[in-house]
């Protein structure tokens, strides 16, 4: 997805190429068979270890790990958002007091120095907060998302 925002904002063409999975993808990448790929943070580390460049990063903030490394906004894409967030999914009739117990363990995990800095390590940050709040974003992000999919055609196979 963030490579067909990418392509639409810029008004460029390239082909895209699926992969089952971001490892292989980033092997090909690592050997020259491809001249771009939005990672999902696995090759981060490749990134440290100065065999990757990390030319901008794909949401509208920039990364705590990386602050010298501009937005694809600042790059000139304005508006340029492909972040995805990850969360806890459960059943839509799980009662209100589960939900709620729920959410405090995982805030409380998400706080945790060891889980932060996992998080962190893949490119992520951990964003303790509210059911309510989860649900605006992934709301938001549907939209923003579906927006694409219909202007680039995308079809499952």
């Amino acid at each position: 997805m963030a490579g067909e925002m990418f392509k639409s904002q810029a008004g460029l063409y390239a082909v895209h190429v699926p992969y089952r999975g971001a490892a292989p993808a980033l092997q090909d990448l690592l050997a020259g068979q491809l001249d771009f790929y939005f990672d999902p943070g696995i090759g981060l580390s490749q990134v440290r270890a100065g065999k990757l460049r990390l030319l901008a990063v794909g949401s509208p903030r920039r990364s705590p790990q990386f602050p010298d490394v501009p937005t694809l906004d600042e790059a000139g894409l304005k508006g340029f958002d492909a972040d995805t967030v990850f969360g806890f999914y459960a059943p839509a009739r799980t009662p209100p007091e589960i939900v709620n117990r729920l959410n405090t363990e995982i805030n409380r995990i998400l706080a945790t120095p060891a889980v932060k800095e996992r998080i962190a390590n893949l490119g992520g940050e951990a964003v303790p907060g509210t059911p309510a709040a989860f649900h605006e974003r992934a709301m938001a992000d549907s939209a923003r998302f579906g927006a694409i999919i219909r202007e680039r055609q995308i079809l499952a196979d």
